[in-house]
């Protein structure tokens, strides 16, 4: 029974760190994109990403106690974060391959004397 309330717990915090990883990967990329249209959105990214954070490490400080708790959610952030920097990684360098392929794609006499493709 203790080890089922273990691993519910465990399986909690890692998808509350994921969602932590996402609120603040949504925050920053409003951020970044629209600086002054999305103050709202971005407050409330922040705040789900710090709220989500704090429920995770709730979650692993009651499975495993304080000391252990905490240095499992560590590595679980940390692990999220990795795996979204790898992602963010992954699909800029698809779209940086795309749109290679596409300026290839035109003809170099169409570029001179400006003939639509």
């Amino acid at each position: 029974m203790e080890i089922g309330l273990i691993i519910t717990a465990l399986i909690a915090a890692l998808a509350f760190c994921g969602v932590s990883v996402y609120c603040f990967c949504k925050a920053n990329f409003c951020a970044c994109t629209r600086a002054g249209e999305c103050d709202n959105p971005v407050n409330h990214y922040w705040l789900g990403a710090i709220v989500c954070a704090l429920v995770a490490l709730l979650c692993c400080c009651s499975a495993l106690h304080s000391e252990n708790g905490t240095l499992l959610w560590m590595i679980l952030m940390t692990s999220c974060f990795s795996g979204a920097l790898l992602s963010a990684k992954h699909s800029a360098k698809k779209r940086c391959t795309k749109s290679i392929t596409k300026q290839q794609a035109k003809p170099a006499d169409a570029l001179l004397t400006n003939e639509p493709n």
